[in-house]
């Protein structure tokens, strides 16, 4: 094990390199980790820096949950690398350990299989290096290769768990007496770590996995409990979760993920059967910047287990049929139809039989997920087995040559870093491409105003300062970019620029809609008081209520300022004053003094947590155009406050602690419980 380790390690250095020890003012690169996630950190740090716990994030989309995202994921220990190193280096270290804890899960897994010491004496070398290759063939593949360039952190965190989840109940599966206890706690915190990593996408694509191969063992054992107990030990995995499950699931549910959308849209970005070439050429359509091949890029398609390991793919699927043992053929079968499986989802419409098409319309999970190849991780994972049975097969064969091992070693090791070192690239960290006039001039504001980059959020002008950027600057935007926005601030805007939120949402799924000065009073209403625009679309030039205060000739954007917005806060009749004594991510004090009965209004966005107090008393939040916090304040000057107490965590870790207890209860605390015990203590079939 340790030599095997150790050896992963050596191909995760040799692929990640300087990333690991980037230079001053540099850090590796990955796109959305440049544009969104490494913000999302430095908010993080620099509001724990100041003794604030941000609950929520007031700086986008008129403001959302911040721990309760997905991409914060913070109950995730992993993550807190972000908080011990400077994010520059903290990032290539958090890409590299799951690389490499990918493939360390593979090997496990893979050695895990044969499941027969007698086998694992008799082909010692056989079984630890196609285990190896297994293991260096899945963590250095093209889905993670390829989206460590992408900068999908949180895709590549969740999917090196994949193997470990499955390796977790497979063990269940043939657990029986007093190891059966010990392998569900294994099987349940195994799930619930990989539900912690993030993207919950991932953890569905474990979830076929496992299902698929506890179906083998079913079959082998001609016994229907492994099915039971992998639902029992699932169900304790998301309940161990349940303090990073239940607010993330709360915000998906308000957010604009909830739409109908058309299956056309689910489809979107299906693999062509041309993509097969990139089995053998990965570059064939051209690499991640220069890509020409069917959309919506190379990252999405991205597939690659190397030609090696391809041959030994092959060669182990046929390896199967001949090994005659039982239970070996049985679990190979159920590889083999992962790997079909993951290939014909991701063909979508062009399968012929659109498996992806009934799977949208009878399993509710899907009527949330978009780009079908995002299955593909089914294809590599299966791919990756199958090299490992192909290596060892060749080894057995071979087994006079005693050098065989390590030639298969050797030219799969070599041909898969030289694959994932074209991945890493080391660039500027973001604020080094930002417009320090631009932020300035926004920062000197010290009133709580918004403003909008209005425009897509692939343009050049977003190099001024990224949409997620004002996390870092403490500047409050009106968009962002994130495709977790609230459904009724994302309709809201949408309605005042003419449109439904199910147009909308068809064409901005990251962002707000653009807005002209026709939506004037929305504007106003949403403290908008800068907008950014490209010279090339200004639909706000010429407008006398926007006055132009800045433009740049290199950067091509104007920005303006709206000399009607409304302030972030006020009184819904003339007659008194609101003023801001203190804003803060979790909580807002204001001085209210007015004459009259009548309504305290905002542009924050109203979220489950938010509570308001008048003079100390707690008083109910109303909704005006179902989106913004709204109260009711009586004559006279009030202090009134508002303050995030999000329950969701409470009841998520009260489930989560409760689990915990009553796990180590199951596991310490005695025999099993009669029927249970005559169930694992069937005897397994070898």
């Amino acid at each position: 094990m340790i030599p095997a380790v150790l050896g992963y390690v050596l191909l995760g250095v040799a692929v990640f390199g300087r990333a690991l020890f980037p230079p001053e003012g540099q850090m590796i690169f990955g796109d959305d980790i440049h544009r969104s996630y490494f913000f999302f950190r430095e908010f993080f740090n620099q509001s724990v820096s100041h003794g604030v716990f941000p609950w929520w994030n007031p700086y986008m989309f008129g403001g959302e949950p911040f721990i309760a995202n997905p991409i914060v994921n913070i109950w995730y220990v992993p993550t807190w690398i972000f908080s011990v190193l400077p994010l520059p280096a903290a990032y290539g270290w958090h890409l590299y350990l799951h690389v490499v804890w990918a493939m360390i899960g593979m090997y496990v897994l893979s050695r895990q299989v044969p499941d027969n010491k007698a086998q694992l004496t008799t082909s010692k070398y056989a079984y630890n290096t196609g285990a190896w290759i297994s293991g260096a063939v899945f963590g250095l593949s093209g889905f993670f290769m390829a989206r460590t360039y992408a900068g999908h952190a949180d895709v590549i965190a969740a999917a090196s768990w994949i193997p470990w989840v499955v390796w977790s109940f497979y063990r269940l599966g043939y657990a029986t007496g007093p190891a059966y206890k010990k392998s569900f706690a294994l099987a349940a915190i195994m799930l619930s770590l990989q539900l912690f990593a993030g993207y919950q996408t991932m953890a569905m694509m474990s979830v076929i996995v496992v299902g698929i191969v506890i179906a083998a063992v079913c079959i082998e054992q001609k016994r229907l409990q492994p099915v039971f107990s992998a639902l029992a030990a699932g169900t304790t995995g998301i309940m161990l979760a349940a303090i990073q499950v239940l607010p993330v699931q709360e915000f998906f549910r308000m957010s604009i993920r909830t739409y109908g959308f058309p299956y056309t849209w689910h489809a979107y970005g299906s693999l062509e059967w041309r993509s097969f070439w990139q089995l053998l050429n990965p570059f064939i359509f051209g690499n991640v910047t220069t890509y020409a091949g069917p959309p919506p890029n190379f990252t999405e398609h991205s597939m690659f287990v190397g030609v090696v390991g391809l041959i030994l793919a092959g060669t182990g699927a046929f390896s199967l049929f001949r090994s005659g043992k039982r239970q070996l053929q049985a679990v190979g079968i159920g590889i083999i139809c992962v790997t079909v499986l993951g290939f014909w989802i991701s063909l979508g419409p062009n399968a012929g039989v659109d498996l992806q098409y009934y799977l949208w319309k009878w399993i509710p999970m899907y009527k949330y997920l978009r780009i079908p190849p995002r299955h593909l991780i089914l294809a590599v994972f299966g791919l990756s087995v199958l090299s490992g049975f192909g290596a060892a097969y060749f080894i057995r064969m071979l087994s006079r040559i005693r050098v065989v091992p390590f030639i298969l070693a050797g030219l799969v090791a070599g041909e898969m870093v030289m694959f994932g070192r074209g991945f890493i690239e080391l660039k500027p960290v973001p604020a080094a491409r930002h417009d320090k006039e631009f932020i300035a001039l926004l920062q000197a504001d010290t009133e709580p105003y918004r403003v909008l980059q209005n425009y897509g959020a692939w343009l050049p002008q977003r190099d001024a300062m990224d949409f997620d950027s004002g996390l870092s600057y403490g500047v409050y935007s009106a968009t962002g970019y994130d495709p977790s926005i609230l459904r009724p601030y994302f309709e809201y805007v949408a309605h005042i620029a003419g449109e439904s939120g199910e147009q909308a949402v068809l064409s901005h799924d990251i962002q707000i809609p653009y807005l002209t000065p026709e939506a004037a009073a929305g504007i106003d209403r949403l403290n908008i008081k800068y907008i950014q625009v490209p010279v090339a679309y200004d639909p706000f030039a010429g407008v006398a209520r926007y006055r132009k205060i800045m433009e740049s000739k290199t950067s091509e954007y104007r920005l303006y300022e709206n000399t009607g917005v409304l302030p972030r806060f006020f009184l819904g009749s003339a007659c008194g004053t609101v003023r801001v004594v203190s804003y803060r991510p979790n909580r807002i004090d204001l001085s209210v003094n007015n004459s009259c009965a009548t309504t305290l209004e905002s542009s924050e966005v109203w979220y489950p947590g938010w509570e308001a107090y008048i003079d100390g008393k707690k008083t109910s939040i109303n909704k005006t155009d179902n989106v913004f916090r709204t109260l009711i304040v009586s004559p006279g000057n009030h202090t009134v406050i508002y303050r995030y107490n999000p329950k969701i965590f409470v009841i998520g870790a009260g489930i989560s602690i409760g689990t915990v207890l009553v796990m180590l209860c199951f596991v310490f605390c005695g025999p099993l419980p009669g029927r249970m015990k005559r169930l694992t203590a069937h005897p397994v079939r070898k």
